[in-house]
């Protein structure tokens, strides 16, 4: 062997040996994840992100694991399409939009399977034929709330403006507020405003029910299941890209996570009033009605295309026009 084989020899081995000892230098080795930030709306279901920054196993892949909670929907998007919210609990059909429109995003999981209630302080209703003659009070109107309940009233064979009037508010909190000042006798919301209009009605001396499931009517309108896969995380695509085992291990944590907030209703609660502002009571006696259950996006692929299917047929425009192609779908 000459002299520069065996340095070359030599060379080679110092490199295995110091790749060995140093895993994350080897060739084609994916670098550690140093910065990952959960971002979650301020409601009731992103306690389980909050709690898996806290305690999840994806901890020991990043260096810096954190939760921030997005206020609005303007927020959001610009950080999506930033690339600054590399992983967020979004409705699933805004997941879909920014998708058709080129964004690289994916959708990881469904985590909250439908939290719409009918809520109301007239004794006179306790079913959904009840509110012929009435006015129904909901807000984000064109959203999917609003789109759900009008196909739900179609199929049982309402109109809105002709069986019932349909009338809208800005923000759920603003209905809240209108059925305490006696301006709405029926609502549509989700939780945790749902909750929260049964306990500020004690404080008010104005008794309201929850009366019904609007998940349970989709099942009834759709003759499936009595859920909607609402919201899940999307995730960029460049970080499903490099970070896979990063992924895996978070879709593992969410799952756990998820049942730790449904067990641990008191806990969750406290984690809600630190970090989404939401009072620790409402969040308590919220969790469970929130239906939520952590399942991969494409083990759901046929609830969910269904779901924007219908969905589609009152606006297209929600989901971007079209249904969302298998690339959407991200597969561990």
């Amino acid at each position: 062997m000459t002299e520069l084989s065996r340095r070359k020899l030599l060379g080679v081995g110092a490199a295995a040996l110091t790749c060995s000892a140093f895993p994350g230098l080897a060739f084609g080795a994916t670098e550690r994840l140093r910065d990952l930030t959960l971002w979650g709306p301020p409601v009731g279901p992103s306690v389980a992100l909050a709690h898996l920054a806290q305690k999840g196993k994806t901890r020991t892949l990043v260096d810096n694991l954190t939760f921030k909670a997005w206020r609005t929907p303007d927020q959001l998007r610009s950080g999506i399409v930033s690339g600054d919210m590399q992983v967020s609990g979004v409705p699933s059909y805004v997941g879909a939009n920014l998708y058709n429109k080129g964004l690289p995003v994916r959708m990881l999981n469904i985590m909250t399977w439908g939290l719409l209630y009918m809520m109301s302080s007239d004794d006179t209703v306790s079913k959904l034929e009840d509110i012929a003659g009435k006015t129904v009070t909901m807000p984000f109107k064109n959203d999917m709330p609003d789109l759900v309940f009008q196909y739900i009233t179609a199929k049982a064979g309402m109109k809105p403006g002709k069986d019932f009037n349909l009338v809208y508010a800005t923000t759920p909190m603003e209905v809240v507020q209108m059925m305490m000042v006696g301006k709405a006798d029926i609502v549509i919301l989700p939780e945790p405003a749902a909750t929260a209009t049964i306990l500020k009605g004690k404080m008010n001396a104005r008794s309201v029910r929850r009366v019904l499931n609007i998940q349970q009517e989709w099942g009834i309108a759709t003759n499936g299941p009595a859920r909607i896969p609402q919201a899940g995380l999307l995730v960029n695509s460049n970080l499903a890209d490099k970070h896979m085992d990063v992924l895996r291990t978070l879709q593992a944590d969410c799952v756990r996570s998820s049942q730790w907030a449904l067990n641990n209703p008191v806990d969750a609660g406290v984690i809600a009033e630190d970090h989404l502002g939401v009072k620790a009571a409402v969040t308590e006696l919220s969790m469970p009605y929130v239906n939520l259950e952590t399942t991969l996006a494409l083990d759901a692929k046929a609830e969910i295309e269904a779901f924007f299917t219908r969905l589609a047929e009152l606006s297209p425009k929600i989901i971007g026009g079209k249904l969302p192609d298998a690339g959407f779908y991200l597969g561990l």
